[in-house]
């Protein structure tokens, strides 16, 4: 059996610290104490502690993650693990996230469709779906966005091109390692290589210069 001890407040910060059987447990801010009725000598069983010290982990990841919302958008995933790395215990942090979701703080699809609109006249198709799948957006989330807002062969031959002119100003690879080069360039940035050889073709269409 466990009793409540103690509720005090932090030196610093707006939370209450909870003791149980006169040692720290959980703290928590003061409509949470309120809502689940936490008073000095309450006595909790097993269960009735657990469930009580997981909810409180749990409200003060999601006041983190609102605080963290203020500033960029995350996916749930994203969400989760800044949570993490934020000291939280994992389930609390994922307990969080899927809370804010179902709120409707964050959305997954949303965020891939702002992340996809935002790259996409930057990078290739295949850096995208890396960051995507980095951010939890599952494949058939992330191939039904990108057939929606992406099509490389007219998209990305189109950024290539543009920065394949800034790049060269109107000059041309003097070898075929200078275009190796070029073209690794754009590879690193998750462009096929297909890609950036229609852009290079169109770059190179008045010239006499062989492509491969």
């Amino acid at each position: 059996m466990f009793k409540i001890t103690e509720i005090s407040p932090q030196q610093k910060g707006s939370l209450l610290n909870v003791f149980v059987n006169g040692e720290y447990a959980f703290s928590a801010d003061s409509g949470f104490i309120v809502d689940e009725d936490i008073f000095v000598g309450r006595l909790l069983d097993d269960g009735a502690f657990t469930a009580l010290k997981t909810a409180a982990g749990v409200r003060k990841a999601m006041r983190h993650a609102l605080f963290l919302l203020e500033h960029r958008d995350f996916s749930k995933k994203e969400l989760a693990t800044r949570l993490e790395e934020k000291g939280y215990e994992e389930d609390f942090a994922a307990a969080a996230a899927e809370k804010i979701a179902a709120m409707g703080y964050i959305d997954d699809r949303r965020y891939a469709e702002r992340l996809v609109e935002r790259k996409k006249n930057k990078v290739g198709e295949q850096q995208i779906r890396y960051e995507l799948s980095k951010a939890g957006i599952s494949r058939k989330d992330a191939d039904d966005i990108l057939a929606e807002m992406y099509d490389e062969s007219s998209d990305g031959v189109a950024v290539v091109l543009k920065e394949m002119r800034r790049k060269l100003k109107g000059e041309i690879p003097e070898d075929r390692k200078a275009q190796a080069k070029l073209f690794n360039s754009f590879r690193a940035k998750g462009f096929t290589f297909e890609t950036v050889k229609a852009a290079y073709e169109k770059y190179c269409e008045n010239e006499d210069l062989p492509i491969d």
